[in-house]
């Protein structure tokens, strides 16, 4: 829902959206963080102003050992108003890593999705201020 702040900006109700197509020995550290991840992405999203329409920024970690198994994946539904990113982490290095690294991992992958987000129209300006919630 957008609420009208009485300027050419909105606030748009946005949200974090987390999966993963991974392989079984990494879900269980997958979940423990992206819990952390959404909790606090989605806490400083509240009342972001921001100029596009998108309401679900959905994002799908492909954590495998066969890194060649699918594509990454960058499109966008304007009807449903929803960004989705499936982009690859590197399976060894979220397997073998401390929760502080995984987080990174993803965080680092969540930038890119903001990186790719320039070609689905999303504006610098939009970019910067999420840009500035993954810090």
């Amino acid at each position: 829902m957008d609420r009208d702040r009485g300027s050419t900006n909105r606030i748009i109700d946005m949200k974090l959206w987390m999966a993963t197509e991974a392989d079984s020995d990494v879900a269980d550290a997958f979940r423990e963080v992206r819990k952390i991840i959404e909790e606090k992405i989605n806490l400083r999203l509240i009342d972001l102003s921001l100029e596009n329409s998108f309401e679900k920024w959905a994002f799908i970690a492909m954590i495998r050992a066969d890194e060649n198994w699918a594509n990454e994946v960058v499109k966008k539904n304007s009807k449903r108003k929803v960004l989705e990113f499936r982009l690859k982490v590197d399976h060894e290095s979220f397997l073998n890593g401390s929760l502080a690294e995984r987080e990174r991992l993803l965080l680092s992958a969540l930038s890119c999705s903001v990186d790719k987000m320039k070609k689905l129209g999303v504006s610098d300006d939009d970019r910067d201020s999420l840009y500035s919630i993954l810090k």
